[in-house]
């Protein structure tokens, strides 16, 4: 009986322990080597050719999925710059009128945004669990939230 009771423990430990994969747990996006490292001795254009693949597998369609969070993430932070280098430029002459700065209040929202799409999309992507296709949802989700706040920065006024 002593003998069956520690093979039953040992079976209910070696499963719990075993039974984790890379889809388990928590990952952090900002350690993850670039998809372009994955694709190495691809170049930019073959690797977004091939990412229009049909039918790619799992590792490789969550890859893809990074590598178009990377270039919409390039762009944002572009425009970014573009943004705070004109805020930075006009806040000179609200200085001198003694009025309020506006490049602070940029840096903040920026900050804050940033912070509410990677919990917005963490969430997302753990409300799965151990789903092979986390990665991809994860790194679909970083994209369409950064390309719309490229297009708020770019377009401000879009909706008038």
């Amino acid at each position: 009986m002593m003998r069956a009771i520690s093979i039953g423990a040992m079976l209910i430990f070696a499963s719990s322990v075993f039974a984790q994969s890379i889809y388990s747990g928590t990952f952090d996006y900002t350690k993850a080597e670039p998809a372009t490292k994955y694709f190495s001795g691809k170049s930019l254009s073959d690797i977004d050719s091939y990412c229009k693949t049909d039918s790619l597998p799992t590792e490789e369609a969550w890859q893809c999925s990074h590598f178009h969070f990377e270039h919409a993430n390039a762009a944002l932070n572009r425009q970014v710059a573009v943004v705070a280098a004109e805020l930075k430029k006009n806040d000179r002459e609200l200085k001198a009128d003694g009025y309020p700065l506006a490049l602070p209040y940029f840096n903040k929202a920026q900050q804050d945004w940033q912070s509410f799409r990677d919990s917005e999309c963490y969430s997302d992507t753990y409300s799965l669990g151990q789903a092979s296709m986390r990665y991809m949802v994860f790194w679909d989700c970083m994209t369409r939230i950064t390309k719309s706040r490229l297009d708020e920065l770019t377009k401000p006024d879009a909706d008038d």
